[in-house]
């Protein structure tokens, strides 16, 4: 993946035995790769890359405004969404940056770029006011972390922003570390590089007036490598973990061969063999072993967003499969050779301060506990119904 590319129109072609395939380039973004615009305002932008590669088959683009209101908010709006629909493009409106990650239309889907041009939160008071650039990188952050977990591995996310004051106060940089990204490199933004995109003020009587961009640069920020001593901090902390209360995810993963169906649980234990959280959800058709992994990913993704993560408890997770602990334990560390989900698994074992140990239970699925999570794995291989609940505390944590 290039991501600084300065030929508008460049197209690079390679003969194979019956066809030619052409990849076009604007600017950093390739008709080869898939790219998820957010925020847009007329969808200018995202018709600007269509037309330059002559086919949006590659491109989401995404609006936080309903439809009714974008055509009723921006003239060339209802133009422009008719000329992406014809050029293949999905439009999806209603998509808040924020929670992105959880969309229907977006959670099975990975990214080489994604795209947020001018972030901005709302007016709501000068754009120096501390309280407005709190509200600024507010959403910035909500929107690194949602976007992280929608990239390819390599993938890429570009922001667009000013970078003299105050806009520069919103350190997006910082930001990004949070959520374990880090700056590649910061280019500037010349709109002339993207015929017919039309920047937009979104507000007050000059609402579909353009704004002066000068002074702006794409930030291009990717996955942060994992520290050299994440797996060592993690999995040979035993007498610290020892020290410390601990709980216990058990999941499980149902594939149906003759349905090409697949469906995945997690149920979360604490000291005293109380239920105290679970989730369930569907999966694409896959191997068991993957969609282990699949399990074991989710069960340290909701620890991690949950109190008890910040609480010294330690976690242990339970899978039945030896394999997907086994892809975890050797590739950790080694992002060149992760897959997209063992890169994420790796970034929240990086982020989860507690100790994290794996295990695996094959053939020790026995138990109440056990059991409750097999009928939940195929309650969601049959159902198609995905749900994170947690059970009320009554562990004293």
């Amino acid at each position: 993946m290039s991501s600084n590319n300065n030929y508008n129109g460049y197209e690079n072609s390679s003969l194979g035995e019956n066809m030619v395939k052409t990849e076009k380039w604007v600017k950093h973004y390739s008709s080869n790769h898939e790219i998820l615009l957010v925020g847009e305002g007329d969808f200018s932008f995202a018709l600007s890359l269509a037309m330059a590669f002559g086919s949006g088959s590659n491109i989401v683009a995404t609006s936080l405004d309903s439809y009714d209101s974008l055509i009723n908010t921006y003239k060339k709006a209802a133009l422009n969404l008719m000329h992406l629909r014809f050029l293949g493009a999905t439009v999806l409106h209603e998509v808040d940056a924020r929670q992105m990650q959880d969309h229907p239309s977006l959670c099975w889907r990975k990214f080489d770029y994604i795209v947020y041009n001018f972030p901005h939160a709302g007016f709501y008071g000068s754009e120096d006011n501390p309280d407005m650039i709190n509200k600024h990188q507010g959403l910035v952050y909500d929107f690194f972390s949602n976007a992280r977990w929608l990239l390819r591995h390599n993938g890429q996310i570009h922001v667009t922003h000013k970078i003299k004051p105050p806009y520069s106060f919103w350190n997006l940089e910082e930001l990004a570390h949070q959520n374990s990204l880090r700056l590649m490199e910061c280019v500037p933004f010349d709109i002339k590089d993207y015929p017919m995109y039309e920047n937009k003020r979104g507000h007050s009587s000059t609402i579909d007036e353009p704004f002066n961009w000068k002074d702006s640069y794409t930030f291009i920020f990717t996955v942060a490598p994992p520290s050299p001593d994440i797996s060592s901090s993690h999995f040979n902390l035993q007498g610290c973990r020892d020290a410390l209360p601990r709980v216990k995810f058990v999941v499980k993963a149902e594939v149906r061969h003759f349905l090409m169906a697949a469906g995945y649980a997690g149920v979360l234990v604490d000291e005293y063999h109380s239920v105290r959280a679970m989730f369930w959800g569907p999966l694409p058709y896959m191997c068991v072993n993957f969609a282990e992994l699949l399990a074991i990913k989710c069960a340290l993704l909701m620890y991690e967003r949950s109190h008890l993560c910040h609480r010294n408890v330690a976690l242990d997770v339970e899978s039945n499969s030896n394999v997907a602990i086994s892809w975890i334990r050797s590739n950790f560390g080694n992002t060149l050779e992760l897959s997209t989900e063992l890169q994420e698994i790796n970034m929240a074992l990086g982020r989860i301060p507690n100790p994290v140990e794996l295990f695996c239970c094959y053939g020790k699925y026995e138990g109440a506990h056990y059991h409750l999570v097999r009928r939940l794995a195929v309650k969601a291989l049959d159902t198609l119904n995905m749900c994170e609940r947690w059970i009320p505390d009554n562990a004293g944590y």
